[in-house]
């Protein structure tokens, strides 16, 4: 299917506009979880590997996803959250491939597995003000993720983030339309008095 250039105009538009506001929401999150708690607060041991490189590849995930719904999907209307559908699905896996059965369903990794790195690397800071007040509790010795609370885990490193990606792509996309849309005033004609006669 072919792109026009108004359309890949304002793809550009849009992904600059998430990926800012993303970054944004992630510092303010950042500041805040510092004010309310800064005994509490582990602060970074590598700023690029903890802050830069999770908002380069979440804003290189909604481009890449924004993309190809632009491309492949007829609809502008849903095309434009094919990113926040895909986080759906990969969430959803990611969590369904690593709950074991035994005594009961929890989730149950190591923090070396890649799909806890992924949700590691997609999770926001401004959600984890929540830890401050519904902390994960488990066994994080020695490598293993095993949080006690499935409900709360859930809540905390898959719904919450949904939530938050479907809500910054409907911001961003009312955001760009608002700064980038062209505004096109009409005047009204006047006729020719000459034409007229």
């Amino acid at each position: 299917m072919k792109v026009s250039k108004t359309e890949i105009k304002y793809l550009g538009q849009l992904i600059f506009t998430w990926a800012f506001l993303n970054l944004t929401l992630n510092m303010i999150g950042l500041f805040i979880t510092i004010l309310l708690n800064e005994a509490e607060f582990s602060y970074f041991d590598s700023i690029t590997t903890e802050f830069v490189v999770p908002m380069l590849i979440q804003s290189l995930l909604f481009g890449i996803f924004s993309t190809a719904g632009m491309i492949w999907l007829k609809d502008r209307k849903y095309k434009l959250y094919t990113f926040a559908a895909f986080q759906v699905v990969i969430f959803h896996l990611i969590f369904l491939l690593n709950l074991k059965i035994h005594h009961g369903i929890h989730f149950d990794t190591t923090f070396h597995n890649i799909g806890l790195r992924y949700l590691s690397n997609t999770g926001q800071y401004m959600i984890d003000i929540l830890y401050l007040y519904f902390p994960i509790n488990g066994n994080f010795d020695n490598g293993l993720f095993q949080p006690n609370n499935l409900g709360t885990f859930y809540i905390h490193w898959i719904l919450l983030n949904l939530v938050y990606y479907f809500a910054v792509t409907w911001i961003s996309i009312r955001i760009a339309k608002y700064f980038f849309e062209d505004k096109q005033e009409t005047q009204p004609i006047q006729k020719d008095k000459d034409l007229v006669e």
